[in-house]
């Protein structure tokens, strides 16, 4: 089973910009907004996510060698940043450079509140309606170099360009299927195909489990993850031993897994196998890997935690219900398995029969997000930003208090249901909503904010 291309995979991405301008105005205002561009994206928060061409594009030639000192193969992203006013004459020697590449563009349209020095504005909405008319996705980029809002635009976009790149043409592995009756969660593989180039490989629940062995070993190394675990039968030495067992004979089969996510159906048949007491424990413990595991089947939970890793490769996403609502404090109560102990800010605790393990999530900031394909083939995405709450719920499994931050917890539920989306989301830490709404242009997607 092959993967994709292990550059973004590991992280190792960049996004390149080009500087466009016309002879009609001065090139003296377009190399200094080049020198100011190279210092910001040499900042901190910016640095090594981009490439910057060498050349400032001001005719055929000159453009052509801007893009090939840029590598626009090596590139998941191009910023194309308007100079100066700029004819389409140069907009159609960059999509012909791209060819058939849906490479995400972004045109960077500079600010002028007063005298016009570049009428950068102006080049922006030319090139912006001619890729309108070729039926090519772009992102407007607006302001100048040193504002936070445009470097913070400009992260995002470079963000989103990494899970654009990651995501086309990635490899999903379906263990089994959907969980029982789950039928909301079921993808059509031709569609999925056919919107993003992800190919499901799907294999058997039995020839996974075949391949579920682990030495002696490797069982008493699994034990240790729960060292600082509590045992609420009491049996604490043997119930680290059951997990130790269950989360090395998982890791093993999950290890002859190539594919760049997976979908894991991991209940009823695993969770309730004798041989795999302590399932829902273990996949937490197995969130920390590099190929995100989305359970309960959920193919389109695990391309967006595919989205989620491209976004931050150290992030630990993960897939939770929405099971509670306390309208009165404006917050929802996030609730599931699987979900990294890395998350959690309390003492971890294991029902007596091992199915359970409780911990609070840590507070901070988190998005809430879905990559979601509708019966039509047509793809989706929802998304919403806010806190874990420093207060903890007292629902068992991995939970927590989420206060939503850019509407009440009732109307972003209600939005949820109403818009017909499955029973899951991806959670991650950090805000990723401009991220995602990047996303959502370079795929051609519709984006429902609540």
């Amino acid at each position: 089973m092959l993967t994709r291309n292990q550059a973004a995979a590991t992280g190792e991405s960049r996004v390149g910009i080009l500087f466009v301008a016309s002879s009609l105005f001065p090139e003296a205002a377009a190399q200094a907004l080049i020198a100011r561009t190279q210092d910001l994206v040499g900042e901190e928060r910016l640095a090594g996510r981009f490439a910057v061409a060498g050349t400032l594009a001001r005719d055929r030639a000159t453009c052509a060698a801007a893009l090939e000192s840029l590598d626009l193969g090596d590139l998941d992203g191009l910023v194309i940043q308007l100079s100066t006013f700029c004819t389409a004459d140069l907009l159609h020697e960059v999509l012909t450079a791209i060819g058939g590449r849906a490479l995400p563009l972004a045109l960077w349209a500079l600010e002028e509140s007063d005298a016009i020095i570049t009428n950068s504005l102006c080049g922006a909405q030319l090139w912006a309606s001619t890729l309108a008319r070729f039926g090519h996705c772009f992102t407007l980029l607006m302001g100048n170099p040193g504002e936070d809002a445009l470097a913070w635009d400009l992260a995002a976009f470079a963000a989103a360009a990494r899970a654009n790149t990651r995501v086309r043409g990635a490899r999903v592995a379906l263990v089994g299927s959907h969980a029982d009756w789950f039928t909301n969660l079921a993808v059509d593989p031709w569609a999925l195909k056919r919107a993003l180039g992800v190919t499901i490989e799907q294999m058997t629940l039995v020839r996974f489990l075949e391949g579920c062995k682990a030495t002696a070993e490797a069982e008493k190394a699994g034990a240790t993850r729960w060292a600082e675990a509590s045992f609420d039968g009491g049996e604490a030495e043997a119930g680290r031993a059951t997990l130790g067992r269950t989360y090395a004979r998982l890791a093993s089969g999950l290890d002859a897994v190539k594919a760049d996510a997976i979908a894991l159906r991991d209940w009823p048949e695993i969770l309730y196998a004798e041989d795999f007491r302590g399932t829902w424990a273990a996949l937490g413990e197995l969130s920390d890997r590099a190929t995100p595991i989305a359970p309960e089947g959920d193919v389109m939970g695990a391309v967006s935690a595919l989205v989620a890793r491209a976004f931050d490769p150290a992030s630990l996403p993960f897939l939770t219900d929405i099971s509670g609502i306390d309208r009165a404090h404006n917050r929802l109560v996030l609730w599931h398995y699987g979900v990294s102990p890395r998350l959690a800010d309390g003492p971890r605790s294991l029902d007596p029969v091992l199915k359970q393990e409780t911990f609070p999530l840590r507070a901070g900031p988190m998005t809430l997000f879905r990559l979601s394909m509708r019966a039509d083939g047509a793809l989706r995405i929802f998304v919403t930003e806010g806190v874990i709450e420093d207060q903890r719920s007292g629902a068992n499994r991995a939970a927590g208090y989420f206060r939503p931050s850019n509407s009440t917890a009732e109307a972003l539920v209600r939005q949820f249901i109403d818009e017909g989306y499955e029973h899951h989301v991806t959670a991650v830490y950090g805000h990723w909503r401009d991220a995602v709404s990047h996303l959502g242009r370079q795929l051609g997607v519709k984006v429902d904010h609540a």
